[in-house]
């Protein structure tokens, strides 16, 4: 296989990744943010819902390796590493991106499985309530703002490929 068709062959599992890092987790996400506004936070159904969206969340995750390994594969077979829109890509992926989805991993891979292991229908206790703020309040509020601003502008530094300064001089 050529170089030319291993660079393509990686952009279609790239843009397969990018679908699926973002959209079963945003979609389970809005079915979580109902259920827990109708049903309320310490019901079976609102249980089930979060335990199908950790199962998201993972998916998500996989996704999002995928999509940097990619990422990181096509800009070995062909791309000028010195291109300006790329480094500006690459500061959005690493510097905005990579942080947000490390605590998302954390939360939503470790502490929210353990929450979510046994049905308390009292409730959780204050250690879990504050995992569960936290983790609602300030990853999710901040990837539901972040996220699809720094997808937007990684989409126009891809298509544009704008003539910017090199961030690195």
């Amino acid at each position: 296989m050529d170089l030319i068709n291993l660079f393509f062959s990686l952009k279609l599992v790239h843009i397969g990744a990018l679908i699926f890092w973002l959209g079963p987790s945003l979609g389970a996400w809005f079915v979580l943010l109902a259920m827990r506004k109708q049903q309320g936070e310490f019901t079976p159904a609102t249980h089930l819902v979060y335990r199908i969206f950790i199962k998201m969340l993972i998916l998500e995750h996989i996704a999002f390796v995928v999509l940097l390994a990619t990422g990181i594969g096509m800009i070995a077979c062909l791309y000028d590493h010195a291109a300006p829109w790329l480094q500006w890509k690459l500061l959005i992926v690493f510097a905005v991106i990579v942080p947000l989805e490390i605590a998302d991993i954390w939360y939503g891979n470790i502490k929210l499985p353990q929450i979510f292991s046994t049905f308390n229908q009292h409730g959780y206790d204050e250690q879990h309530s504050k995992i569960l703020f936290t983790y609602h309040r300030y990853v999710t509020g901040a990837a539901i703002v972040i996220i699809p601003l720094s997808v937007l502008a990684i989409m126009w530094l891809v298509i544009a490929k704008p003539g910017l300064s090199p961030i690195w001089q």
